[in-house]
């Protein structure tokens, strides 16, 4: 009984150092991005507290959802380099995890599908390369296509004439019209965070901004749905560790109050 006890006990310990170890590594990791951040954002007027807000959005919906905040947080600094601004990189970055999400990708699919991207609107545009990525993901599903479609067409875009002409979504890129403006603006549909007036006010019609609300909140219900045990664990640990970052930043503090304390315990050490 007692070896049975000791066991347990052993067992707790391990999972209670092991969520303590998850969230000051996700402590680390927020503290240096965000200086990669600030960096990217400094000229459209950024500064720390919007940094720390923009970081905060992600925790809260990687503790929603199946997808890892290391690897949003990770890629969000790939996409305000590529020039995306601080909101539009937040929403992309959420955005294609409800794509990926919608199709049953897992998190290591979504990360190497924000990568491409990244990449894709660092070039401006959409090249047949990137899309097959993501067609290799799965994550360029009908869902996906067709909030694509839709932002063209609002753009006046004759979409449907050039998918004829070509055979498939796929090959009118060469057409160059899927630009990363346009496709930032379709990951801020598929992220939830659009209302149905908001996307009316952009210029969509009533129809469009139904059926786009509807697909989005298809794909935030399938981002936020566990849907296996081994989803479970991920969601739980994902939550501890962020529990524990939030502990390590109450205590040692942000980016700023975080690079004083270590360069004042550096110094002394030294």
């Amino acid at each position: 009984i007692g070896q049975t006890i000791t066991q347990y006990i052993n067992k707790g310990l391990a999972a209670l150092t092991q969520g303590i170890r998850g969230g000051m590594a996700e402590y680390e990791t927020q503290m240096g991005a965000t200086q990669t951040i600030l960096a990217n954002v400094k000229d459209e007027g950024k500064g720390i507290d919007d940094v720390t807000a923009a970081l905060d959005e992600l925790n809260t919906y990687a503790d929603k959802t199946i997808y890892n905040f290391t690897e949003m947080t990770r890629n969000i600094g790939m996409f305000t380099a590529a020039g995306a601004n601080l909101d539009t990189s937040v929403a992309t970055i959420k955005g294609l995890a409800n794509a990926a999400a919608l199709v049953g990708a897992n998190a290591t699919t979504a990360a190497r599908a924000w990568y491409q991207v990244s990449q894709a609107m660092a070039a401006g545009s959409f090249k047949l390369m990137d899309w097959r990525s993501l067609e290799i993901s799965n994550i360029a599903g009908e869902g996906f296509k067709s909030v694509l479609t839709e932002v063209a067409k609002k753009d006046g875009v004759a979409i449907d004439k050039m998918i004829e002409k070509y055979g498939s979504l796929r090959n009118t890129l060469k057409e160059g019209w899927l630009t990363a403006d346009r496709f930032a603006e379709a990951m801020k549909i598929l992220s939830g965070d659009l209302t149905k007036e908001q996307m009316t006010a952009l210029g969509y019609t009533e129809e469009q901004a139904d059926m786009l609300w509807d697909l989005a909140q298809e794909a935030v219900n399938a981002a936020v749905k566990v849907k296996s045990f081994q989803q479970l664990i991920e969601t739980t640990n994902e939550a501890i560790g962020s529990g524990w970052a939030v502990t390590f930043r109450t205590i040692i503090g942000d980016f700023e109050r975080a690079r004083d304390f270590y360069t004042r315990i550096s110094q002394v050490l030294n």
